[in-house]
């Protein structure tokens, strides 16, 4: 599958780093049908593409603790590293080649957050929001913060994103994360600061059919239920749940078109 298909500055991928790579692959196939692709006979590290997607979305790779992170897409994974060195964040993982040929690296933002640098081994192509997501698929992504300010400003530092409150999340401080000169919407940040201790997380955002049912499976194949359904003043339904190793994912549902 190629991975050249994503637009710079957007989270556009993920990694799951696994101690059990198998566990994570049959967990993932049977909530959501999403398949798993080798290469060079390299079993330690599969792209990763849902039912009726044309790219592969992310990638599950074995390593020495179970993690997940999401991608932000880049030109230049080591150019950017030193520039997100600079505003503060601390490098994980220094850039490296995947079996796919893309470049991929690690660093620690200010908040204690893995974030992935993804440099696809192509450039070219439809950028990823051209196309509306398919179900199942990585849709959105959502940072969960007790510094704010902090958070904001970091982001908006490292790739320009700006943010604006978002009047339809009712009860919550809840802000929606703008690229640079768009109007869409490519992220979430939500204020944890008066939300009993919850820690910071930065984690991707998953569009499928049905909250409810997606937390019921989940539950049953191993995992954990952590928050929802919960549905916005624009009908946007949302729920986060953790895999069997104790990963978050947030997910969402958009509101019916009747």
């Amino acid at each position: 599958m190629s991975t050249s298909h994503a637009c710079s500055a957007t989270v556009g991928w993920f990694e799951i780093t696994a101690t059990d790579p198998s566990l994570s692959q049959s967990f993932y196939e049977g909530l959501f049908g999403w398949s798993f692709d080798s290469f060079g006979g390299e079993d330690s590290y599969r792209t990763i593409t849902a039912p009726g997607a044309g790219t592969s979305m992310g990638a599950l790779r074995r390593g020495d603790r179970d993690a997940l992170c999401i991608g932000v897409v880049c030109s230049d994974a080591a150019a950017t590293v030193r520039r997100l060195e600079s505003l503060g964040a601390v490098l994980s993982e220094p850039p490296e080649r995947t079996p796919a040929g893309d470049i991929h690296a690690v660093v620690t933002d200010v908040r204690g957050n893995r974030l992935g640098l993804f440099e696809p081994a192509g450039q070219g192509g439809a950028a990823a929001g051209d196309a509306a997501p398919v179900l199942n698929s990585t849709a959105f992504f959502e940072i969960g913060t007790n510094d704010l300010a902090a958070t904001q400003e970091f982001y908006k530092a490292a790739f320009g994103w700006t943010t604006e409150r978002d009047a339809a999340a009712e009860g919550v401080a809840y802000y929606s994360v703008l690229l640079p000169d768009a109007s869409a919407e490519i992220g979430g940040v939500l204020d944890l600061s008066e939300m009993d201790g919850r820690s910071d997380y930065a984690i991707p955002g998953l569009y499928v059919s049905d909250i409810e049912e997606l937390l019921e499976r989940s539950a049953a194949a191993g995992g954990r239920r952590v928050m929802g359904p919960v549905s916005d003043a624009n009908g946007i339904v949302v729920g986060q749940f953790l895999d069997p190793v104790g990963n978050r994912w947030s997910a969402f549902t958009l509101p019916s078109s009747d």
